[in-house]
This record gives structure tokens, sequence and C-alpha cells, in this order.
């Protein structure tokens, strides 16, 4: 069964490798922050240093990066990254409640403290248009242009965060040269669940390759696949196919993935013909099932498909766990 929310397991996987959260910062950060920062010395933060209030609302994500400047304290700026797929209007509200949050756990960890680091925050926007609301916490606020007005504004917080705005920038156009399982990895949270994900699967595919032969890369590979598989129309055979490399056992995770989703979509069938008409359900649900593990169906296999009887459908149904080719189902 998928993940109640597929999207930040996957984000929380990939990029909790320092590599390729300093690859994401390199994409995500403006020229002027990226210049402050020594991004070769990138740590992320295991759950005793992120606030509670953050887990499971920012992607459970923290890293500490190191400043350039000899004077500065090192590795005392905390980035809080956050998945986010809808524009939302108060998100720099939200924002600046987790740089709250985050600087007071910092203050936990380091009793006796007098000072606290910079805390920035960034929004990893996937949605499909672009991003509309206001990013900094002044634009929230109602005040007016009276000049009495002016006598508020010292009292309103100047905070803003970083957004990424993936619905205005592919990342395969991003930036040259940055790490490109951050860069592919951010083209698969954005494109993956879409139509266009079935033509771009085998390039992220070959682009991701070089995993193999990284320490810990094969777990990363494994949690791109998982997410491909749980999210993505893709065909679930590419996918499993595209495990072959993997350790046994991280492929053996797939494929129980894989045959999950099939009994997952049988049982589904099954519910929704006792309420709309068992025969007729059973049939939609064996196209989209079999559409997505084995591609485009024949128009003649589809409609051998809707003529079918319920007995016929329950049992191709079940032959989704096993069959290697469409022609199986029917065997």
């Amino acid at each position: 069964m998928a993940p109640p929310n597929p999207h930040d397991a996957f984000f929380r996987a990939v990029f909790r490798v320092p590599r390729y959260a300093a690859g994401l910062l390199r994409i995500a950060l403006p020229p002027g922050l990226r210049a402050l920062l020594d991004l070769d010395r990138v740590e992320v933060l295991d759950a005793s240093h992120v606030s509670p209030a953050l887990r499971g609302a920012a992607s459970d994500l923290v890293v500490q990066v190191a400043r350039r400047s000899a004077e500065a304290p090192p590795a005392l700026i905390v980035f809080a990254v956050e998945h986010q797929s809808v524009d939302e209007r108060f998100m720099a509200l939200r924002q600046f409640t987790y740089v709250a949050e985050q600087s007071r756990q910092w203050l936990r960890n380091h009793p006796g403290a007098t000072h606290l680091p910079p805390v920035v925050p960034v929004v990893v926007h996937t949605g499909d248009t672009p991003w509309r609301s206001p990013v900094g916490f002044q634009a929230l606020v109602d005040l007016g242009d009276a000049p009495e007005d002016a006598l508020l504004r010292p009292y309103v917080p100047v905070f803003e965060f970083v957004l990424l705005d993936l619905a205005v920038a592919p990342t395969e156009s991003l930036r040259p040269g940055v790490e490109e399982v951050s860069e592919t990895a951010l083209e698969i949270l954005q494109v993956g669940p879409r139509a266009e994900a079935v033509t771009r699967f085998d390039a992220w595919v070959e682009r991701l390759a070089p995993l193999r032969a990284e320490a810990g890369g094969a777990s990363t590979l494994a949690a791109i696949l998982c997410y491909l598989l749980y999210v993505s129309p893709v065909p679930t055979d590419r996918v499993v196919r595209a495990a072959d490399a993997l350790p046994a056992s991280m492929k053996e995770e797939i494929v129980t993935g894989a045959q999950q989703l099939i009994e997952q979509g049988r049982q589904e069938g099954l519910q929704k013909g006792r309420q709309e008409g068992r025969q007729e359900a059973l049939a939609a649900m064996l196209l989209r099932l079999a559409q997505r593990r084995f591609g485009e169906i024949p128009a003649e296999t589809t409609a051998r498909i809707e003529a079918a009887p319920t007995p016929d459908l329950e049992r191709w149904l079940e032959g989704l766990l096993t069959a290697e080719r469409l022609n199986d189902l029917f065997g």
C-alpha cells in the first residue's frame, strides 16, 4: 500500500543524503546566498535536531551548512526544506512559525547559547501552475498608505522564504553542473504523477544508473522507483524491470509493492462493483490496472474485457499478480 504522503516520503528519502541536499540548495538558493555558504559542508540533521512541529509538516528535513566566513560561527545555518504541492496563500505565515519552532529546538540542543543561527526555509513548489501567493510575511499584513500606518511597520516581521517554483523552471534547464541526481529527483517530483512520465521514464533510469555503484545509492534508487510505482502512470512491469540491478531485498520490496497495488485495485474493483454494477466495474478496473502494468491495451483486447462475464474478470484480475505479458491473462 502506498505511504500516506508519497511525495514527502520520496523527498526525504532522496534529499537526506548530504550530497543531494547540497545539489538541491545549489538549485534553490539565490546566488548571493549561495556565495555566503560552503555547500561542500552540508550536514543533514537527525530527528533529535528537528522541531516536533516540523515533523510531517516540513518534510522532516533540516540541514546545517557552514558559512564561508572564518569569523562566522561554523555550521550554524539551518535550512528547513519543505515540499509543497499547492499554492497556499498563507505559506509565509507557516514558514514563519517553522523558523520560530526550529530556533527553539536549536536552543534546546545548545543550552547556554546567547545567539540563534539564521534559519532559511525553502519551499519546493510542484504545482501545475506558477506560484502566485506572497513569499514575504509583510505582504500578508493589512497596512494601508495612511501616514499613521508607518508607525505600525516596525512591528511587522521582515521575513521571506526561498521559493523553488518547478512549475516555472523545469529542473532540466535550471543550472548546468548541478548534481544530476538532485536535478533528476526534482524533475520526477514535478512530472512523476503526470502522463509524460511514461515517455521520460527511460531517460530517468539512465541518468540515475550511476547510483548503483555509489555507497548507499541503491537505497536511493529504490526509493525513487517505489515513488514512481505508487504515483506515476508508468506501467508496473517497466518499474519492476528497472529494479533488476538492485540488491534482491530491495527488488523484492518493489515487486511486493507492485503486487499490493494490483491486489488493492482488485479489492477496489470488487467494492465498486457491489455499488455500481459488478461486471462493468471489474472490467474498468482490469483495464486500468492492465494498462498500468503492460502499457497501451489493443482495441480488440479492450472489447474482449468489456464483454467478459464476471467470473472471467475476477480470474484475470488475480492473474495480474503473476502475468508477465498481457496475453498470459487469457491463457
